[in-house]
């Protein structure tokens, strides 16, 4: 049995990079290898964080010290996210423990443009000293490669669990918008194009703003709108939730300025849902404009409202989305598949 110990942030954190977390620790079929997680990080100030990472440590140094782990595999965004992981990959590296840096982070450019030269040369040295690194699509290749041309990477898409049938509802009422509020993930566009749309779909359609962050603005702003009687839920929503809003759900939208692979994306797919997106860094590899979803550029408002008006009212076209969406994730994104790739790569570490 080989033990792998696995870093990320709590698993009731919210976000992508959590969800793929809670998709390996769930999974039940790892065969020789055994996973073990400490997490590192939680949603507070940064005094509660840095205490937090300390006490984690501690735990980590004593699982290093008093355990037989052979890989690290480190869950890494941006900023605070990745100097953490650096820490630890110096501190497993010096123990003789091979490390995996597996990259989530939406913006990590941006991070790295705001760095000074001296963080971009650490940067640069992490991603280099990293056994190897993964990113989430051939598209972000670049985002290491461009900096560290010696860097060793490979493509990990991500994943998730899937169905033996569509369970798409093409009689749902709803519109879901899965991420956090705010205007990376064009929370604000959407309210726009809602109000557009509004006298020109039918009545019961609602929308579903499902995320944390920014609530009382997305709320003070529906108001401002005169949107409320198209607003059915406002804030986050756990798994279960999830999932009985997706059994009433027509559409998935994510108007995004930035992202990664969204988990978002996969897990409506894998339910038959089509997705209306913005054609930005992985979506294009899995969201197919014309063929099982619609791409729209960030920020283009009035292209979004005319794809969602014709998509609520074309259910033949709905139909050919979900059976293209679905069949797509159960063949290429399965949670399965992944972990199998995964296992290969964790075999070529040892």
């Amino acid at each position: 049995m080989t033990n792998i110990l696995m870093c990320c942030s709590t698993l009731d954190t919210k976000g992508g990079m959590v969800s793929v977390t809670k998709n390996y620790l769930g999974y039940k079929n790892w065969g020789e290898y055994n996973i073990k997680f400490i997490p590192t990080h939680f949603d507070a100030n940064k005094y509660v964080v840095m205490f937090y990472f300390v006490i984690q440590f501690i735990k980590i140094a004593c699982a290093v010290w008093f355990g037989k782990y052979k890989i690290a595999h480190l869950h890494t965004a941006e900023r605070g996210s990745f100097w953490r992981k650096a820490f630890l990959m110096r501190f497993f590296h010096r123990h003789g423990i091979k490390v995996v840096m597996h990259h989530h982070a939406a913006e990590f450019e941006d991070f790295y443009a705001k760095c000074t030269e001296n963080q971009k040369a650490k940067i640069r040295a992490v991603l280099e000293e990293a056994d190897l690194n993964i990113v989430l699509s051939e598209r972000l290749v670049p985002m290491i490669t461009d900096k560290a041309p010696r860097a060793n990477i490979k493509v990990l898409y991500n994943a998730v669990n899937t169905y033996s049938t569509n369970p798409y509802n093409v009689d749902g009422k709803y519109i879901l918008f899965l991420g956090r509020l705010g205007e990376r993930k064009g929370a604000y566009d959407l309210l726009k194009c809602i109000k557009a749309l509004d006298e020109r779909i039918p009545k019961d359609i609602q929308f579903c703003m499902c995320g944390d962050g920014e609530i009382d603005k997305v709320k003070e702003t529906i108001k401002e709108y005169g949107i409320s009687h198209r607003i059915a839920h406002v804030g986050w929503i756990d798994g279960v939730q999830k999932l009985e809003f997706m059994k009433n759900t027509m559409l998935n939208v994510l108007p995004s300025y930035n992202e990664g692979l969204p988990m978002t994306i996969l897990e409506t797919m894998s339910y038959g849902i089509p997705n209306v997106a913005t054609c930005i860094a992985s979506i294009p590899e899995v969201l197919h404009d014309g063929e099982n979803g619609c791409l729209i550029a960030p920020g283009d408002i009035t292209n979004l409202t005319e794809c969602l008006c014709n998509l609520i009212s074309n259910v033949e076209l709905r139909n050919k989305f979900s059976d293209a969406s679905y069949k797509l994730v159960t063949r290429d994104f399965s949670l399965k598949k992944n972990i199998e790739v995964l296992k290969s790569i964790y075999k070529e570490l040892e």
